[in-house]
């Protein structure tokens, strides 16, 4: 995670062009869908559509950057602003979290250079930050030490990113930020208001083994030792571990890939999926 805090001197469609002081003095960065874009004094969204040219800004990005000038890479949050009072909000996503004896929570960034401490006092709900939420927090002193620390005094936890993200429109799967490789086989199908999807690419992109029985026309989806799914071509009734789940629609095979429906990944799985029409 790195970032470059100055000033937007461009704005073209979904991209910014960002003169600063940080990683790059100058970089590009493609605004995708998913990027957060917030204000630095509160936290609250701004739409990408209310950027303008000269607006203050803090923007983090991932290490990946094109060798061109000025470089160009994807934006993950752009914090807007300067506040009035006070330290601009941090954006940090937690790599590991340690609990206090007094209910407060020590967090860990994925860098690994920067612990926030997060009492209860300044976020009640320290229970619903995990290992890997995406944080804005504010702090008035950061030591000097490594890591360095400091205590925050607001944080703004940020809605969970989808697991994996479908694009419609450009044909296109990602899953934990990452584009799967499709095959021509490995359609994506929309009927009405149903989405189906290609299992096996998905399963293997997450982990798992994938197990066929062709006699009974069945798919186990195993973690090791474990059966974690078991679906049954036209069956609708899908296997969740040892129970049951009955959904709407059931697996077919098209192209000799096996698709099955959204709610596959998200009642079966229990994966968070976000359906749109756009190109990524």
């Amino acid at each position: 995670m790195i970032f470059t805090t100055g000033a937007i001197k461009e704005i073209n469609q979904d991209q910014v062009r960002i003169s600063g002081e940080g990683a790059y003095r100058e970089i590009v960065l493609n605004v995708q869908a998913g990027a957060y874009i917030l204000n630095a004094e509160d936290g609250a969204q701004i739409g990408l559509q209310d950027l303008k040219k000269g607006d203050k800004v803090t923007a983090y990005y991932g290490p990946a950057v094109t060798k061109s000038i000025p470089p160009q890479g994807n934006a993950i949050a752009l914090l807007v602003g300067t506040p009035k009072t006070g330290s601009a909000g941090m954006y940090m996503q937690v790599a590991q979290l340690e609990k206090n004896q007094d209910s407060s929570i020590k967090a860990l960034c994925t860098n690994a250079d920067r612990i926030v401490t997060i009492s209860p006092d300044v976020f009640a709900q320290t229970a619903d930050i995990k290992e890997g939420s995406e944080l804005i927090v504010w702090y008035d002193i950061m030591t000097m030490s490594m890591p360095a620390q400091a205590k925050a005094t607001k944080v703004v936890l940020l809605p969970a990113k989808a697991d994996i993200k479908v694009h419609t429109g450009a044909g296109t799967i990602v899953l934990n930020g990452k584009e799967l490789a499709l095959s021509e086989q490995d359609i994506i199908k929309t009927d009405g208001g149903a989405v189906m999807l290609p299992l096996s690419v998905i399963a293997e992109g997450l982990g798992y083994d994938i197990v066929w029985n062709g006699e009974n026309r069945t798919v186990d989806l195993q973690n090791g030792a474990c059966t974690m799914a078991t679906l049954t071509i036209g069956s609708k009734t899908y296997g969740k571990l040892k129970m049951a789940v009955l959904l709407e629609r059931a697996p077919e095979i098209i192209n000799g890939k096996t698709l099955v429906p959204v709610e596959f990944f998200t009642d079966v799985l229990d994966l968070k999926v976000d359906i749109n029409n756009s190109h990524i």
